[in-house]
């Protein structure tokens, strides 16, 4: 019962489609009729603008980082680190497959890096340290977002070997989730068709 509940709980928070919400209320618009066709922030500042790029941004990554961070210790007493991560799993599940807009919302990252945060913000320091190289080198985003995606697994054995194998484990399954959401922009990388960022 515990197990469905912290999954609940991280899909229906992470599920909140803060990108689009906002872009209705400022601009009248749905961020996935353009750009990248993503509710994230990334596309949202290509929308509106990088000011509330900026804002989507902390608030995707606060979905992530609350009910990890705050929410579970206050509704579970037992097997804290296993809620955590299931919790983590689900929020970014939820900013993807979104239940408030159709099931169609973001790619996850700034959700990920929220709930990251809350299991390991060292490692997730080390895996921002990747993304800022990659992106300042590439000037893409997506490229910069796969690399630190997939870099996270080995930043947490680098932040602490003796975590839980279900730290780890979680770590690999919402890397390989940002992959998966990535797929396209992969494939557009690939060609040489994946757009900068400026």
């Amino acid at each position: 019962m515990s197990t469905y509940l912290a999954a609940l709980m991280g899909y229906v928070i992470g599920g909140i489609p803060t990108g689009i919400w906002i872009s209705k209320v400022v601009a009248g618009k749905d961020p996935r009729a353009a750009g990248s066709g993503s509710s994230g922030a990334t596309n949202v500042s290509r929308v509106l603008g990088k000011k509330w790029g900026v804002v989507v941004l902390l608030l995707d990554a606060l979905k992530g980082f609350a009910p990890v961070y705050w929410l579970v210790p206050l509704v579970f007493a037992e097997n804290i680190v296993q809620m955590q991560i299931i919790t983590a799993c689900a929020a970014v599940m939820g900013h993807v497959f979104t239940p408030f807009a159709k099931f169609k919302g973001g790619k996850g990252v700034a959700t990920a890096a929220g709930a990251m945060a809350a299991i390991d913000a060292i490692a997730l320091l080390y895996s921002l340290a990747v993304w800022l190289v990659v992106f300042l080198i590439s000037r893409r985003v997506s490229l910069a977002s796969l690399l630190a995606a997939a870099a996270f697994p080995g930043m947490l054995l680098l932040s602490k070997p003796r975590h839980p194998t279900i730290v780890f484990a979680g770590g690999v399954v919402i890397a390989l989730f940002l992959i998966y959401t990535h797929r396209a922009n992969l494939a557009r990388l690939v060609t040489g068709n994946e757009p900068r960022f400026f």
